[in-house]
C-alpha cells in the first residue's frame, strides 16, 4: 500500500470516529431565507471585530473541522472537499449553514469535483461557536463571504 493510500485510509478512519462521536440527528427547514446584507454587516460588528471572530473561529475550525478539511482548507482530493476557494460556499448561504449544523451525506460537487461521503453534524457547537467557525471559513483562503451572526445560526437551528 502506498503512503498516500495509507494516509487516506487513516484519515477515513479518523472521519468515521468523528462521525460516530459527534453526529447529531436533525434536519433543517429548506425554506429559511438568507440574511440580508445589512444583517450580515451588523453581525460583523455585533459579534466583535471581525479579526477577533476570525481568531476564535480558527481555533474552533482547527479543533472540529481540520481533521477532514485540513488546516489549509484544501481537504483531501477525492475524499473530503476543499473549503479554500470553494465555489460551493458561494452558493446558498443557508444551505451551507444547514450542512454545518445538521451534517450531510450523499453527493455534492465542489469546484467541479463530485464528493460522495458523510459530513457529521457540528450541532454540538453553540450558536456563537458555529457562527465564528463558519465566519472563519467564509473569510479565509480566498473565500469572499461575510460574517455569520449568532442569530442566523439560532434561526436555522430552531427550524
Amino acid at each position: 500500500m502506498k503512503f498516500r493510500d495509507t494516509l487516506q485510509f487513516i484519515m477515513l478512519g479518523l472521519a468515521a470516529l468523528a462521525i460516530s462521536a459527534c453526529a447529531q440527528e436533525g434536519s433543517g427547514d429548506q425554506g429559511t431565507a438568507p440574511a440580508s446584507d445589512t444583517a450580515v454587516r451588523d453581525a460583523e460588528v455585533a459579534s466583535g471585530e471581525l479579526a477577533d471572530v476570525q481568531v476564535r473561529g480558527e481555533a474552533i475550525y482547527t479543533a472540529n473541522c481540520a481533521a477532514c478539511h485540513q488546516l489549509t482548507g484544501l481537504g483531501l482530493p477525492g475524499v473530503f472537499p476543499p473549503l479554500a476557494q470553494s465555489d460551493f460556499l458561494q452558493g446558498n448561504r443557508t444551505e451551507v449553514l444547514q450542512f454545518a449544523l445538521f451534517g450531510i451525506s450523499g453527493p455534492i460537487t465542489v469546484n467541479g469535483v463530485e464528493y460522495n461521503g458523510v459530513m457529521p453534524s457540528a450541532g454540538y457547537l453553540t450558536d456563537e461557536e458555529l457562527a465564528d467557525a463558519v465566519t472563519y471559513v467564509f473569510t479565509s483562503w480566498g473565500n469572499t463571504g461575510s460574517a455569520v451572526s449568532v442569530e442566523e445560526v439560532a434561526a436555522i437551528r430552531a427550524n
